[in-house]
């Protein structure tokens, strides 16, 4: 969406009043729109799952609906988008209803012409793009450009989700930076965060673009794939070739080490992320034991 060209869908069911509604919004100033009609909730919310709506205007009486839930069904179905919603002179009070449920604006019909809906379609674009914005920030490490904790806990809380409802299985790894004490104790805590840095941008560059990838504190890292086909050890091999490549490429007087553990799960309705990263963070110890083990056999 741009401001140059925007799609609103506009869910009315009155034949008269649908045709107003688009033509001031077909001659808005200052933007291009393409309007798309739909006279049911259910229609509507068949065409928000298609994707490239960019803006909702909604009748809150409709055949398949009234009132507040009306937009709540909407809201239901596209969470992020505005919407602005239309409702008679006698219908006010549930209108500011939806706006205190959400909605981003609301305007009666009959009472608005295209410089008052061209007003309310453009501020309701604004202060999506601004909420949309803050939320992002909200869900981003600062430092690595990762998604911190409560980012992993937000979005990977829709694909356990999507895992429990088609029984899908869940893959988990959990790691930390190896040695970033002795980082900071050697070299100070700016080259610490520095190694956090490079430890976070080897991580991505090792996960798949689709992979959610966060740092959740300190030197810790989870990753959920959303592949669950893409086997640990492939994925082990990927990261220390890039470990290998950065401690070769740096020029520093340290090495990077990342230990990373793995759990596959089927997805069950008591199975809960924290306990996922749980079994992760164990497995993750189990392979710094292993190595310690390795390292203290006589060759």
């Amino acid at each position: 969406m741009s401001d140059a060209s925007i799609v609103v869908l506009l869910v009315e069911d009155n034949p008269a009043d649908a045709y107003l509604t688009r033509r001031v919004l077909s001659e808005l100033d200052m933007l291009s729109t393409r309007v798309e009609v739909v006279d049911r909730i259910a229609n509507a919310r068949t065409r928000l799952a298609e994707g490239g709506v960019d803006l909702v205007v909604l009748d809150l009486s409709l055949p398949d609906g009234q009132g507040v839930e009306t937009f709540r069904r909407i809201r239901e179905s596209a969470p992020t988008l505005p919407v602005i919603v239309l409702s008679g002179l006698e219908d006010e009070a549930v209108a500011l209803e939806a706006v205190r449920w959400g909605a981003q604006d609301y305007l009666v019909k009959g009472r608005f012409n295209g410089q008052l809906l061209g007003r309310s379609v453009r501020y309701a674009l604004e202060r999506q793009k601004l909420q949309s914005q803050l939320f992002a920030a909200a869900l981003e490490d600062e430092m690595t450009g990762l998604y911190n904790r409560r980012g992993f806990q937000t979005l990977a809380a829709d694909d356990l989700k999507r895992a429990r409802r088609h029984r899908n299985p869940i893959v988990l790894a959990f790691g930390d930076l190896d040695g970033l004490k002795s980082i900071n104790d050697t070299f100070g805590h700016l080259e610490g965060d520095r190694a956090i840095c490079d430890a976070a941008s080897i991580l991505r560059a090792t996960f798949r673009e689709a992979d959610l990838v966060a740092r959740i504190g300190g030197d810790e890292f989870a990753v959920l794939l959303r592949d669950a086909s893409d086997c640990p050890d492939r994925a082990r091999s990927r990261l220390q070739g890039h470990l290998d490549e950065h401690n070769r490429l740096s020029g520093r007087s340290y090495g990077l080490s990342i230990s990373l553990g793995f759990v596959r799960h089927a997805m069950t309705d008591d199975l809960t992320l924290e306990a996922l990263l749980s079994a992760a963070d164990k497995a993750m110890y189990d392979v710094k034991h292993s190595r310690r083990s390795a390292a203290r056999t006589p060759a």
